[in-house]
């Protein structure tokens, strides 16, 4: 008796398609919290680098022009931000004066070689800053700190998790690390 032909069957069966979707449901369940974390920590550096990034450019910018450069933090701990604002002559071959900028009320009144110049944390995912420091000014001639001290400032991940400090000696160099009351480490940073 001849058997049939029967032709080959492609695809998948019903048991091996749902024991795939149970893999990957548990991959996905153990990876979330560690995605999760990385995008806090990708966040507080990301928004921490630009603080830095723009405190430096506050500093070049007043050697460069020859006038002083007010920074200024305002707003809260989780609206806050960042404006520099340089001196500006009345007339030509008078002293400057500098007014400080509020970045929270008028942010275009935070002007630096002509442009706003501002960082506000609308735009920055939800990091947060302990608290809010005095707002200082860099030195035209040496772009030193004045008044003379350490500023300092925290910023947390949206979650908590993760801590960085931004640091800006009486020389004017900005710097991060990371505090002794962070929850995670930062590699790459050093520990304040």
């Amino acid at each position: 008796m001849r058997m049939p032909k029967t032709r080959p069957s492609f695809g998948f069966t019903l048991v091996e398609l749902m024991v795939t979707i149970a893999v990957a449901a548990v991959l996905l369940i153990v990876a979330t919290p560690s995605f999760i974390d990385f995008m806090d920590k990708a966040r507080v550096r990301g928004v921490a680098n630009n603080a830095v990034d723009f405190i430096n450019k506050a500093r070049s910018q007043s050697v460069k022009q020859g006038r002083d450069v007010n920074v200024a933090f305002g707003g809260t701990s989780s609206a806050w931000c960042i404006g520099a604002n340089v001196a500006v002559a009345a007339n030509p071959g008078e002293i400057s004066t500098l007014a400080p900028c509020d970045c929270s009320a008028s942010p275009s009144a935070c002007l630096v070689d002509g442009r706003q110049s501002t960082l506000d944390a609308s735009t920055l995912s939800g990091v947060t800053i302990s608290a809010i420091p005095a707002s200082f000014t860099f030195d035209n001639r040496l772009g030193t700190v004045l008044p003379l001290g350490t500023k300092t400032a925290t910023f947390s991940s949206p979650r908590g998790k993760f801590d960085l400090r931004l640091t800006v000696t009486p020389l004017g160099q900005a710097s991060l690390c990371v505090p002794s009351t962070s929850k995670r480490a930062f590699p790459e940073f050093s520990s304040c």
